[in-house]
């Protein structure tokens, strides 16, 4: 009887890692490549059509086409109307999007205006299809395990991210950028296999794991920019990123283009008097006031960014000043007569008695073409008289700063940075995640 009760509880033991450290089923997820109005798909190994409780065998490199129809998705070839339809692959081959191979498979959906074309994978292959689209694969290899493992946190963390919408993540910035197998590298794809399953935790849960590209010195606070607080998402210095394309930035905008910004975005009525800006002793803006002509406005500087642009402002790290602009522009003005020359303005007489230099002679000889023009009817050319006038541009706001993104978490070329002097993944990211463990977690 001790046997058996020993048996049962290693059974038991057994089942319950075999469930945690993912030897079943690797945990999927969907990604919403596109809405379109159609989609091609194919596959050299051939696909795989479901719709409802019937099965459809494409044959290899055979394209299949659907399209919106009525709120619903349409095979044209075999003219199936359906809410869903999802296509597998045959064998190994990846499913081509049009010219673009991903693997997993896909759903269609119907949408309000359009077909919403899903891919679902496994977790780690989404993750590999990530990775060129966020650092170069020449990169430190610590840099790029220290990316894997917040990509892998942050995907974890944020499954439901979409979920009314039926569906994990976007292809965007919005969640992170994905491309499928022509965003893939032999070199991450080899480091995300290695480091395969590890997370960025917290007191036992995961972490919420952000990056950035650069912080510009000094990482920002989730409480500055989000408005909550994070243990772990704190300000820290990253003095390693000295070579980074936006170590320095300038931009410039005109009264106008941020009055249709902050209007259209909802933050500010009336015309922009001036702007004051609250910075931390960083030097990173806090909080932006607007002073208009219906009143003062004020909101974090995210929201500034954010409705200026994320890519027109690249951070938060930046001073302000306000500048009116001026330009000057060419007129070019005719004389009211169009011949300078009267019968008492060219005197010989005059002319003879002084001491030509060579600007004499060119005017005598201009003169006296004019007199044999006049002679003969032909008017001369009408003489063009250049000015030069200062003209008002209005007022202009200059932006000069340093670091891209929202600053919080993870700095991409501050992780290059660390890399290159030698310090590992985990040191890494135990620095822009002070307090965080790295643990391997299990997919299910």
């Amino acid at each position: 009887m001790r046997k058996r009760v020993i048996l049962l509880i290693f059974l038991v033991f057994f089942v319950c890692i075999n469930g945690a450290w993912g030897w079943g089923k690797e945990l999927e997820v969907k990604v919403n490549l596109n809405k379109a109005k159609e989609a091609v798909f194919s596959s050299s190994g051939g696909l795989k059509i479901e719709i409802g409780k019937r099965y459809f065998s494409v044959p290899s490199s055979y394209p299949v086409h659907f399209r919106e129809k009525g709120g619903k998705v349409e095979w044209e070839e075999e003219n199936i109307l359906s809410s869903e339809v999802y296509i597998y692959p045959k064998g190994k081959e990846p499913i081509l999007w049009g010219k673009r191979p991903y693997r997993g498979s896909f759903i269609v959906k119907a949408s309000s205006d359009g077909i919403l074309v899903i891919n679902q994978l496994p977790v780690e292959d989404y993750i590999k299809g990530t990775m060129k689209l966020e650092l170069s694969p020449a990169w430190p290899v610590e840099a790029l395990k220290a990316q894997i493992i917040v990509s892998r946190t942050y995907a974890l963390k944020n499954l439901r991210r979409h979920e009314e919408e039926g569906f994990n993540f976007c292809a965007t910035d919005h969640c992170q950028r994905y491309g499928g197998i022509n965003a893939e590298d032999p070199v991450t794809n080899r480091l995300v296999e290695e480091t395969k399953g590890l997370v960025l935790t917290y007191q036992n849960e995961l972490a919420s794991a952000v990056f950035h590209s650069e912080s510009g010195g000094f990482t920002e606070s989730a409480l500055d920019v989000w408005g909550r607080e994070v243990p772990y998402l704190v300000e820290v210095a990253s003095p390693w990123e000295g070579n980074a394309p936006h170590s320095s930035w300038r931009v410039e905008f005109t009264k106008e283009e941020l009055e249709e910004s902050l209007r259209e975005a909802r933050l500010i009525q009336g015309e922009i008097l001036d702007i004051r800006l609250s910075s931390s002793s960083e030097g990173r803006v806090e909080e932006v006031e607007v002073i208009t002509t219906d009143g003062e406005f004020s909101f974090p500087a995210s929201r500034f960014r954010e409705a200026i642009g994320w890519e027109k402002l690249p951070s938060t790290f930046f001073a302000m000043k306000k500048e009116e602009k001026e330009q000057k522009v060419r007129k070019e003005t005719f004389p009211s007569s169009s011949s300078s020359l009267s019968s008492s303005s060219f005197d010989y007489d005059e002319w003879m008695e002084k001491d030509w230099d060579l600007d004499d002679i060119i005017n005598f000889l201009k003169m006296r073409e004019e007199e044999r023009n006049q002679k003969k009817g032909i008017s001369p050319p009408p003489r063009i008289v250049v000015e030069e006038e200062v003209v008002s541009q209005g007022t202009a706001f200059i932006f000069e700063g340093k670091g891209y993104g929202h600053g919080v978490g993870l700095s991409q070329w501050g992780a290059k940075g660390m890399a290159e002097e030698g310090f590992s993944y985990e040191e890494i990211l135990s620095h822009y995640f002070p307090g965080c463990r790295i643990e391997r977690t299990t997919f299910k």
